[in-house]
Formats: C-alpha cells, sequence, structure tokens
C-alpha cells in the first residue's frame, strides 16, 4: 500500500514548478514596470483606441473561425458557428489552469458535429502547427526587415518554428507504431488509446491529402497573427506609443513565442510579459516601459477574449436550446 500512494504527488510538481516560475516571471515584469505605472496606462488607454482594437480582435476571431472551417471536412460548422467556436476555444485556453483549456476545441467540435474527441485532437494538432510556422514566417520577416538580410536569427527562428510542422506527420508515425506494439497489448485501455493515436494521425493524413483547403488555412493564420499584431499596435497607440508597426510585429511575435515554453499561469500571465520586456528592450524600448506596456496590452487582451468568449458561449447556448425545443 505505501508502495502504491508514493508516487501519486509526483505528478503535481511539474505542474506546481511550472506556476511558481511563471510567478517568478510576472512579479519581476511587474516590479520592472511598477504596478501604478501599469495602472495609468491600463486607464488612460484612449477609447477609440480600445473600440479599434475590439474591432480588430473580432476580425482576429473571424480569420481564426475561417481557419477552423478549412481544416474540418466538407461538412463541418459553417462559417458563424466556426467563430463562435474559435472564440469560447481562445478564451477557454487563456483561463483555464495548466493549459488544460486547449481540450475545449476537441470537445466542442465532438458535441457540435458529432465527431469523435480524437479526431478533433487531430485538428487542434493542426491549427497549433499552423500557429507555429506563422509565427516563424512573422519572426523570420521582422527581422529580415529590421536587421537586414545578412542576420542568421531569421533563418534560425523560422527553422525552429518550422520544423514541429514538418515533423508531425513522422513523429505520429512512430507514435502510431509504438502505440500498436506497447498498448495495443496491454488490455482495454490500452487499444482505447492505441486506437485514439490512430484517428489522430488519420485525421492529419487526410489533412495533407486536401492541399487547396490547407494552403487556405495556413493563409488564414498568417493574417490571423498580423490582425494580432494590429491590436498590439492599435493599444500601444492608444497608450501614447506610436511605434513603427514591423517593429511591434517583431517584438509581439517574440513573446507569442515565449508562450511556448513550459510555464503557465492562467491567462499566460508571465511568460508573454518576459518575452514582449526581453523583446522590445533589444529593440531600444527603454526597459520599464517595455515592461509595462507589455503587461497593459496583455491585460487588455485577456479582456476582449473574455468578452467575446462569454459572447459567443451564450450564442452557443442559445442556438442549442433553440434547437432542442
Amino acid at each position: 500500500m505505501a508502495g502504491n500512494s508514493s508516487p501519486r504527488p509526483r505528478r503535481f510538481v511539474g505542474p506546481l514548478i511550472s506556476s511558481v516560475v511563471a510567478l517568478v516571471l510576472l512579479g519581476i515584469v511587474l516590479a520592472v514596470a511598477g504596478p501604478g505605472e501599469v495602472w495609468r496606462l491600463l486607464r488612460t488607454t484612449e477609447s477609440s483606441c480600445l473600440v479599434l482594437a475590439l474591432g480588430i480582435s473580432a476580425a482576429f476571431l473571424a480569420a481564426r473561425g475561417l481557419r477552423l472551417q478549412l481544416l474540418l471536412p466538407q461538412v463541418g460548422l459553417g462559417f458563424f458557428r466556426a467563430v463562435l467556436v474559435a472564440a469560447v476555444a481562445q478564451a477557454a485556453a487563456l483561463f483555464a489552469p495548466l493549459r488544460s483549456g486547449e481540450l475545449v476545441l476537441p470537445w466542442l467540435l465532438s458535441r457540435m458535429t458529432g465527431r469523435d474527441l480524437s479526431s478533433g485532437v487531430g485538428i487542434l494538432l493542426a491549427a497549433r502547427v499552423l500557429d507555429l510556422a506563422s509565427l516563424g514566417v512573422w519572426c523570420a520577416m521582422a527581422v529580415l526587415v529590421i536587421w537586414g538580410l545578412s542576420e542568421p536569427l531569421a533563418l534560425l527562428l523560422s527553422v525552429l518554428l518550422l520544423a514541429p510542422s514538418l515533423l508531425l506527420p513522422l513523429t505520429l508515425s512512430v507514435a502510431d507504431r509504438v502505440a500498436v506494439r506497447l498498448l495495443a497489448t496491454r488490455g482495454l485501455a490500452g487499444r482505447r488509446w492505441a486506437r485514439r493515436i490512430r484517428r489522430v494521425r488519420r485525421e492529419l493524413e487526410r489533412l495533407v491529402k486536401r492541399p487547396g483547403r490547407l494552403g487556405a488555412a495556413a493563409f488564414s493564420s498568417l493574417v490571423m497573427w498580423g490582425l494580432q499584431w494590429g491590436v498590439a499596435w492599435t493599444l500601444l497607440v492608444g497608450m501614447g506609443h506610436r511605434w513603427p508597426p514591423i517593429e511591434v510585429a517583431a517584438g509581439a511575435s517574440v513573446a507569442a513565442v515565449a508562450n511556448l515554453l513550459p510555464f503557465n499561469l492562467v491567462g499566460n500571465l508571465g511568460t508573454l510579459e518576459a518575452g514582449w520586456t526581453v523583446a522590445f528592450t533589444a529593440l531600444g524600448v527603454p526597459l520599464k516601459t517595455a515592461a509595462a506596456t507589455g503587461l497593459a496590452a496583455h491585460l487588455w487582451g485577456l479582456i476582449f477574449a473574455a468578452f467575446y468568449g462569454a459572447l459567443a458561449w451564450g450564442l452557443l447556448s442559445l442556438e442549442r436550446r433553440s434547437r432542442s425545443t
């Protein structure tokens, strides 16, 4: 009995360390920025810029919904419902702890289309791969424009972020074979997990066989992230900082890449601000200004995500009730 109980607490060690590191990063950024300065930026952001940023965020969600619709089979959600699902999934991914909200997208797809959860996980993986590839392209373009063609950092960032996209089919193929050999022979539960991995692999193989829709999804992903940089630039203007758009795209891209680090608090607080502060300081922005604007812009972004997520959930709930009556 004692041997069975000792390993259980260890499963919480990783998430605990991750949360502590993110909390420390957030504390450092807040200490550098000064809570009073962050509050001043939030309080004095021009209302016209907030309205414009909110509108650009709606366009961002529209592009996200379009990408989701393109990744689904021909019989999918429809554009409007795909946008609502994308808004709810984004809010859940931001506000659920330890990235558990990522699973809301497969759950919603299963609930609304009857798709298997494993198929939904395949769609989620494809979307995240496109996110990585898009960030790689944006980072490379921004670095090349700012530092010139001789800068090797652009090539390095692109390779690092595009590598998962290129290696994902091979990784899933290996995982499928390993699951068949190791899991399928271990009873009913093992066979279920092996079947789930096989379904995820088949879902991605289905996407690769439709290069036209996959290419359109990749283009919509690039547009989507460009709109996200537009939100950041508009918020900065509202705070009184009219920086060159290409520099905002570069710094915000690095901040988004920092979210890939395995340190997480609710709302990705900590990692994004740290990446933003480092990136914009390297671009010549004073350290305190970089830290304060990063935290303030992120908080506005979380408010936008919560607003659209709640609105989308309400509309989906109303639609579901009307169908059941």
